[in-house]
């Protein structure tokens, strides 16, 4: 597999998430999307495993197949913010939404 995904946290009053998709391989990597949500993340709760937050909750996509190329060493860059979290332990995972490709990114934070 040629894409390697890190999903960075920083927390405020909100918490920013920022996934990033890097193709580390040597050739190009075309990535094919179904919708116009390239990428998601999803909060669980680390001491009940219950998912606490999702940024695709509740939003609506474009319902158009396009493709991106990632050159070598290029990367894809999404940013999402979770408003007014609660005070508590979680894990974040951060997935790609591209068809047959697989590149998720998980983190673990406080607020």
């Amino acid at each position: 597999m040629t894409l390697s995904a890190t999903l960075d946290t920083t927390v405020d009053e909100d918490v920013t998430f920022t996934f990033t998709v890097t193709n580390t391989g040597s050739d190009p990597v075309e990535l094919t999307f179904r919708s116009g949500k390239r990428a998601d993340v999803v909060v669980t709760d680390t001491g009940s495993g219950e998912e606490v937050w999702r940024w695709s909750a509740g939003r609506m996509f474009t319902q158009a197949i396009s493709t991106v190329e990632l050159a070598a060493g290029e990367t894809l860059d999404r940013s999402f913010t979770w408003g007014d979290p609660s005070a508590g332990s979680y894990e974040a995972e951060g997935t790609l939404a591209a068809n047959s490709r697989s590149a998720p990114a998980t983190t673990t934070f406080g607020v």
